[in-house]
Parts: structure tokens; C-alpha cells; sequence
């Protein structure tokens, strides 16, 4: 008993030095990125607007395929299909969750609304669309959606919605909006870079369906929900948003460019430093197309 208790003591502490490490750093936002022109037709400042960024770890930059910085991709294969990036790791600032409401998929990001009054102002006032029940009435009131809610989920408490929080983002001393990151298990390489860009939300006045939607996530897919007169999905982001990032980026995202205060160097003692990723490239497909 005693020899069986030794060894599984020193199984828990056996160092394997495998080289995945939980990568941490900061990404920064321009204030650009969190200023759009409303419904009302007023340009507003608004941590909210910043949809989901995705970042990775990458072999390196790809400064000539595209009109942006994109990561250094493998053979192509097909010409209408980009390469595959191969990131060695990755991760997200705010990921999509679904938020009791069908009229809801694929535009709630976690990390940006502290409060259900908070979500019913973002849309009636600056995305223009109300957010709308299942009998296509609007929800007016925060304790309609908290309940809602509850119902939906078999909760008991706000606690348990993943999509109300303290935000992400908080606006730095230039101006701009900052958030610290970590990505987990990644393979740490030396001279590897950490690029990532941000899905902006689309801004459709009185078009509930496109108004507040993102590219990035499918509409089709997630968890399935069926009761009574309701059949529909949850909806989950593309399983290749950062293998084929090409494939989803469009006017009015913000790209990383790759900085080299986003390439990670490690040292002798397998120490490195902790990357910043701007996301400081406003991408216009009109721009380059001229």
C-alpha cells in the first residue's frame, strides 16, 4: 500500500516538459474600431460595438495575398479556397451565447453587456431593431427578458447567464479600449506571431434579421431547440474562423498587422515575453479595391 501511494504521488509531480504554454498578453483596440454611426444616424463611441476578436498564434505574416495583414498560410489547393493558417493555438475575446431569444442568435457576445437593459437598449436604440419575442412582439421591459431567461435556461439566477458580465474592454488612458487575453496550451515557438482581428457587427436600421449579426457565426448550427411551435439553432461561431480568417473578414472588421510586439521571442530558460496585438487595420473592400 505504501509502495502504490508513493508512486502515484510522484506521477502527480513528474514535470513531462511538453512545450504547450498558456500564452497571456493584451490586445488594444483603436477607438475607431468602437465608433460606428447608429440608427439615429448619430456616430457614437461604444464599447459594445466591438464584436468578437479572434486571436492565434502563427508561423508568420502574409503581407502581399490580401489588402490586409493576414498569417502566413500552407499549399493551396484550391484557388477559390485559401490556405490553412495552422495556428499553433488560439483563442477569443468575447465568444457568441445564445440569449433566450431566437431573434437573439449569433449576435450576443459575452463580455460587453453588464445587464439585460443593457442588451434591449444596444439594440432598440443603436442597432434600431427591437429585440423580439417569439410571437414577434417586442421585449420591452428587462424583468420580460430576465424571466424569459429563466425559463429558457431552467435558471434561478443572473449568475448563470453567461452573456451579462463585467465587460472585456476597458477604455486605456489614450483613448483607446484594452483587454488582456490568455490562450491556453498553445505550442510555444520561437519568432511565432500573435495576430487576430475583430468581427464588427452589422448596423441594418429596422432590419431585425441582418441588423447585429456577424459573419463569423453560423446561424445553422449549435444547439438545436425544439418545443411547441419553436424549431431552431442556437448558433456557433465557423470552426475555421482562424485556419481560413479570409473567408470571413469584410469591410469594417479591424486586422492586427502583425507588429513586433506581437512576435514572441523565447529565452534560454524557456521564458517569454507577453505579447500586445493591435487591432489598428481598419479594412475597407472598397479601399483596396481602388
Amino acid at each position: 500500500m505504501v509502495t502504490s501511494l508513493t508512486l502515484l504521488v510522484l506521477a502527480c509531480t513528474f514535470q513531462e516538459n511538453l512545450p504547450e504554454q498558456d500564452i497571456r498578453g493584451t490586445v488594444i483596440l483603436p477607438r475607431a474600431a468602437a465608433t460606428r454611426t447608429i440608427a439615429s444616424g448619430e456616430e457614437v463611441t461604444d464599447a459594445r460595438l466591438i464584436g468578437p476578436v479572434y486571436l492565434g498564434a502563427f508561423s508568420g505574416m502574409d503581407q502581399v495575398s490580401f489588402g490586409y495583414p493576414h498569417p502566413s498560410m500552407g499549399p493551396i489547393v484550391s484557388s477559390d479556397t485559401p490556405g490553412d493558417t495552422f495556428p499553433y493555438g488560439g483563442t477569443t475575446v468575447g465568444r457568441f451565447d445564445f440569449a433566450c431569444y431566437e431573434a437573439l442568435t449569433c449576435k450576443v457576445v459575452t463580455g460587453r453587456f453588464t445587464d439585460y437593459a443593457d442588451i434591449l437598449e444596444y439594440f432598440g436604440v443603436s442597432l434600431g431593431s427591437d429585440v423580439r419575442d417569439e410571437n414577434g412582439d417586442p421585449v420591452v421591459n428587462a424583468s420580460t427578458f430576465q424571466q424569459a431567461c429563466y425559463e429558457y435556461f431552467y435558471a434561478t439566477s443572473d449568475a448563470e447567464m453567461s452573456f451579462l458580465g463585467t465587460p472585456d474592454f476597458e477604455e486605456n488612458e489614450d483613448g483607446d479600449f484594452e483587454a488582456s487575453f490568455l490562450m491556453a496550451h498553445t505550442l510555444l515557438v520561437d519568432g511565432m506571431t500573435v495576430w487576430g482581428w475583430m468581427d464588427a457587427p452589422e448596423i441594418v436600421a429596422g432590419n431585425t434579421n441582418l441588423s447585429g449579426g456577424f459573419s463569423t457565426c453560423d446561424s445553422n448550427g449549435g444547439r438545436e431547440y425544439t418545443a411547441y411551435n419553436q424549431n431552431f439553432y442556437e448558433g456557433r461561431v465557423y470552426y475555421d474562423a482562424l485556419n481560413a480568417p479570409s473567408t470571413y473578414i469584410y469591410s469594417g472588421d479591424w486586422v492586427a498587422k502583425g507588429d513586433a510586439e506581437a512576435v514572441i521571442t523565447v529565452a534560454e530558460d524557456g521564458s517569454y515575453n507577453e505579447p500586445t496585438v493591435r487591432l489598428d487595420f481598419g479594412f475597407d473592400i472598397e479601399e483596396v479595391a481602388e
